[in-house]
């Protein structure tokens, strides 16, 4: 049994850009060259449009073709920029180190998130081991005033700032509104103990655990390790220690 986080990545995407990333996830789910009618078929893509997308990312560089197996894969270009890309917002792998030894530790989903304006967005995460679990998908989105990792990251920022958030949520309108006091005094929680708790807030039945690693690359992280709340709060001590001993072993101040 799974939970499902609504809300993914597909909201407000032109399509076509969409497609772009959806063919490179499909590369870092394969680890292995893919044909156009693969694509096509594991990505639910009508093959005409599958080959027009895949020769337009092979003619800008980002893709080689094999014309004997006929298949794609991605090119040094792109490995280029990843590699860049990954030591400037996520520690050169110490990120992906941490979150894969909780994971190992705990058993439970390893999420990383970052702030997304007036959300937190999930942008890896490690399934747990455990037949009834937190599944979550890279790209899906949780309110940044209503959620663990939400309040990871507002941790880090002062009182005023979080009253904008505040206000820019509440005028627009089209979530329910945040009490400010309320907020503030989960914030304040949150600075105290040096992480966040979310237990059924978003999802009933659900929760996480949420801190943010010093990673000293200029735009906060959080680490989060979710599951069902009965079992979250049982391990609270255990996860919250696992947590701390990672974060000193891979971002020692």
């Amino acid at each position: 049994m799974t939970v499902e986080i609504p809300g993914g990545a597909e909201r407000g995407v032109v399509k076509s850009v969409g497609r772009v990333f959806e063919v490179l996830e499909a590369f870092n789910d394969s680890r292995q060259p893919m044909s156009a009618m693969q694509f096509a078929k594991r990505l639910n893509y009508p093959a005409s449009s599958t080959i027009a997308l895949l020769k337009s990312m092979a003619k800008l560089g980002y893709l080689s073709f094999d014309r004997g197996s006929r298949t794609y894969f991605p090119t040094i270009r792109l490995a280029i920029i990843s590699e860049y890309l990954h030591s400037a917002l996520v520690g050169e792998g110490r990120v992906m180190a941490l979150i894969e030894e909780l994971h190992a530790q705990t058993g439970e989903t390893t999420i990383l998130a970052i702030q997304n304006d007036l959300d937190v967005q999930y942008i890896h995460s490690i399934p747990s081991i455990y037949p009834i679990m937190l599944n979550v998908r890279p790209g899906d989105l949780r309110p940044l005033c209503g959620s663990g990792a939400g309040w990871a990251l507002l941790s880090r920022y002062t009182d005023a700032e979080i009253a904008q958030f505040v206000k820019r949520i509440n005028r627009r309108g089209d979530r329910p509104p945040v009490d400010l006091a309320e907020l503030l005094g989960i914030i304040g929680e949150v600075r105290a103990v040096t992480y966040a708790r979310s237990y059924g807030t978003f999802i009933q039945g659900s929760g996480a655990i949420a801190m943010v690693p010093p990673t000293g690359t200029g735009r906060p992280i959080a680490i989060c390790v979710g599951g069902p709340v009965e079992r979250l709060q049982s391990k609270e001590r255990e996860i919250v220690r696992a947590m701390r001993s990672g974060i000193a072993k891979y971002f020692p101040a």
